[in-house]
C-alpha cells in the first residue's frame, strides 16, 4: 500500500491516498502481447481489396482478428480471399458500395452472421483525383463526398449501433489523409482534400458520442503511398504538367501505415478518443525524399 505526502493532498484539495491501488502502473500492467492480440474479434475493412486496406486486412488477420472485406473491387477481393485463405486466415467478402447506406447494412448484417460480432471497424474506402477547378463538375464532387464521407459516418452510424448492443465497446478508425491537414497540395485536389478534412473533423466530433459507448474513435493520416490508386490515377495534360512541379514528398509502402492502423485497433488505443494520427514519412513538415 503507497501513500503519498500529504502535500500533494494539500495542493489537490482531496484525499488520493488509496488511489495507487487503483492505479499502480507498471504493477497492474497488462503485458503488451495481450495488449496487442485480437483473437477472437471480428473486424470489417472497407476498401480492403487491394492497396493499403488489403495491408490492414492481412495485420488484423496476423493478430488472430476475423475481418470481412467491404469493396466494390470484386475481381481483387477474390484474390485477396485466395491469398487469405492460404496463410489460414479468416477473410469473407461482400461487394460494398459504402454511397448507399443500405449496402452499408447488409454488409454490417452479413459480418454478424459470419462472425457473431463487430468489435473493429476500418472506414478505408476512398477515391481520389487529379482535376483542376475548371475541370471540377457537380458529378465528380458528389462521388468523392458520398464515398470518402458519406460512407465514413453512415458506417459509424450502422457499426456504433452494433456495438453499443454487444455492450462490450469497439473500435473504430477513419483513414483521413494529409490532404486534410495542408492546402499545400498544388490546385488539383479540392474535392479530396474538402472530404478528408471533413473525416478528420468528423472523427473529432464523433468521440463525444462514442466514449460513452466504450467505442474508441480515431483517425490515422496516411501520406503518399505506392497503391493500384495512386498508380492509376487520371489526370489531364494540364494536371500532368502542373505535377511537375510539386515535392518531392516521402511515399510509403502502404504496409508502414497498415500497422499504425492495426495498433489502433488493439487496447493501445483504449485512451484515445478522436485522436489523430500522422504517418506520411514527414510530408506535413516538408521532409522531401
Amino acid at each position: 500500500m503507497y501513500s503519498f505526502h500529504e502535500g500533494y493532498q494539500k495542493v489537490l484539495g482531496i484525499d488520493i491516498n488509496g488511489v495507487p491501488n487503483m492505479t499502480a502502473g507498471a504493477k497492474a500492467a497488462k503485458p503488451m502481447k495481450e495488449l496487442l492480440d485480437l483473437t477472437g474479434k471480428a473486424a470489417i475493412v472497407t476498401g480492403g481489396a487491394m492497396g493499403m486496406g488489403f495491408c490492414i486486412v492481412n495485420r488484423l488477420c496476423e493478430a488472430g482478428a476475423s475481418v470481412v472485406i467491404a469493396d466494390v473491387a470484386a475481381e481483387f477481393a477474390e484474390n485477396a480471399l485466395e491469398y487469405f485463405s492460404a496463410k489460414g486466415y479468416k477473410v469473407k467478402f461482400i461487394k460494398t458500395d459504402v454511397r448507399y447506406i443500405s449496402q452499408i447494412q447488409a454488409a454490417v448484417d452479413f459480418t454478424v452472421k459470419e462472425f457473431g460480432s463487430i468489435d473493429i471497424l476500418v472506414n478505408n474506402a476512398a477515391v481520389w483525383s487529379h482535376r483542376t477547378l475548371q475541370d471540377l463538375t457537380e458529378e465528380s464532387w458528389a462521388e468523392m463526398m458520398d464515398i470518402n464521407l458519406k460512407g465514413t459516418i453512415f458506417f459509424v452510424k450502422v457499426v456504433s449501433k452494433i456495438m453499443a448492443e454487444q455492450e462490450h465497446g469497439g473500435k473504430i478508425v477513419n483513414i483521413a489523409s494529409v490532404a486534410g491537414l495542408s492546402a499545400d497540395l498544388g490546385p488539383i485536389m479540392f474535392e479530396y482534400v474538402a472530404s478528408k478534412t471533413g473525416v478528420i473533423g468528423v472523427t473529432k466530433s464523433l468521440a463525444r458520442a462514442m466514449k460513452p459507448l466504450g467505442i474508441n474513435i480515431n483517425c490515422v493520416i496516411p501520406g503518399g503511398m505506392i497503391t493500384p490508386g495512386a498508380i492509376n490515377t487520371q489526370a489531364t495534360d494540364e494536371v500532368k504538367e502542373m505535377r511537375k512541379g510539386f515535392l518531392g514528398t516521402p511515399t510509403a509502402d502502404p504496409d508502414e501505415v497498415a500497422r499504425v492502423v492495426y495498433v489502433m485497433t488493439t487496447e493501445i488505443s483504449s485512451f484515445m478518443h478522436g485522436a489523430t494520427l500522422v504517418a506520411d514519412g514527414g510530408a506535413c513538415l516538408g521532409i522531401e525524399l
